[in-house]
């Protein structure tokens, strides 16, 4: 089964109240023609509520899976939305994003709320790239110095404080992170990296068959494919069919 486990809805089919059920059909349009069986959706709020994310699964709930996302601090109210997104909406993992919702990975809340993630049997998807080439798409290198998301310590403590979550590290850590996020997956059961939007730029970098090398060394299960895809607003995310 071919499983794309990063896919985005744009912020402004909320502000512009586009019914659930042609966001659904605008999704399965994509996964069709991408040769995807099943599509994860990932929010990030408060941009796009989990309340959306529910009503737009279950129009398609074979094909389209929904996770939940919240502001992570303070822990009493997120582990309360977390327990109503996952046990009442039926979403099935948390997406946290430090830079977007403003957050240090290993803060005792975010752990709270992490370890929570475990205790629901949910896995916990989180942003790490090195240097976010994304933002300049954004922005001019000039206007702004490129983020780093948290101190590389914080994201080798934080599966030994949250033994029983499984992580999800996105985009492999960057082009500029990738070895210390490898690094850090090959020595906790419990992590794993998702290729989107890095996967290409890595292997252009150190070439394909190198970065096999590394694959072939952690197990191909210990990577997960998602392309990162925001429908309507970026090209297609599979941009290594073919080659």
């Amino acid at each position: 089964m071919a499983i794309d486990f990063h896919l985005h809805i744009p912020e402004k089919w909320v502000k512009e109240d586009v019914p659930p059920r042609v966001a659904a059909e605008r999704l399965i349009s994509f996964i069709d023609d991408s040769g995807i069986e099943v599509g994860v959706i990932l929010p990030i709020a408060p941009y796009v509520s989990n309340d959306y994310i529910h009503r737009v699964v279950s129009y398609e709930p074979k094909r389209l899976v929904g996770l939940a996302s919240l502001i992570p601090n303070p822990a009493d109210s997120a582990v309360r939305e977390l327990k109503r997104a996952i046990e009442d909406l039926g979403l099935r993992g948390l997406k946290l994003h430090l830079e977007m919702q403003g957050f240090c990975i290993c803060h005792p809340h975010v752990v709270k709320v992490i370890n929570a993630a475990g205790e629901l049997n949910v896995p916990v998807v989180i942003h790490a790239m090195r240097g976010d080439l994304s933002l300049l798409y954004f922005r001019s290198a000039k206007e702004h110095v490129l983020p780093t998301p948290g101190r590389i310590e914080d994201y080798d403590l934080l599966p030994v404080l949250t033994p029983k979550t499984t992580i999800n590290y996105v985009h492999m850590g960057g082009l500029f992170g990738f070895r210390e996020f490898m690094a850090i997956v090959a020595g906790h059961p419990n992590v794993y990296l998702d290729t989107s939007y890095s996967l290409v730029t890595i292997a252009e970098e150190i070439g394909i068959e190198r970065l096999s090398v590394y694959i072939k060394h952690l197990g191909a299960d210990k990577f997960i494919f998602g392309s990162d895809h925001i429908i309507g607003l970026t090209r297609s995310g599979y941009q290594l069919r073919g080659r």
